[in-house]
């Protein structure tokens, strides 16, 4: 009977972590895309504002720096040596608040720019729309509402 119990708390957690995304927690994904390349000799690639991604509380944080940059007239997030705790179902978003924090109406406007690709290494992320005034690049837990990272451009 003891067994049954063990085998009941056994199967309960492995489903809990499961279903909640915890186990992700223990997942690394490393992508190193390259910088666009520019099209003709003529364009030009230019670095409109960086910054640094940082510690949001003591499990969620991120390092690297967030650039938005201007290849040929499109305009892309990238980020460089980029590392943030891994977590479930996060995304990338351009904000216009320079204040994020836990609640998502803190992000003001904001673009959802997808998916983040991994959780280190070197990122490129099309921007298809309009960035006057957007200058934070946050990476955000859609599932439970939690902010990981950002890093406030200038």
């Amino acid at each position: 009977m003891r067994k049954v119990y063990i085998l009941l708390v056994v199967v309960v957690l492995g489903a809990a972590i499961y279903f909640t995304g915890l186990y992700t927690y223990f997942q690394r994904t490393d992508i190193q895309e390259s910088l666009p390349s520019t099209t003709s000799q003529t364009s030009i690639m230019k670095t409109l504002k960086s910054g640094s991604f940082g510690e949001v509380d003591f499990i969620h944080k991120g390092s690297g720096e967030a650039k938005i940059i201007q290849v040929d007239g499109k305009h892309i997030l990238r980020l460089e040596n980029f590392n943030v705790v891994s977590g479930p179902d996060l995304y990338v978003y351009l904000s216009k608040s320079e204040t994020p924090t836990g609640d998502i109406k803190s992000l003001g406007d904001y673009i959802d720019l997808g998916l983040l690709k991994g959780t280190s290494g070197n990122q490129n992320y099309d921007i298809s729309q309009n960035i006057e005034d957007y200058s934070t690049a946050i990476i955000w837990c859609k599932r439970y509402g939690v902010l990981f990272t950002f890093a406030v451009m200038k």
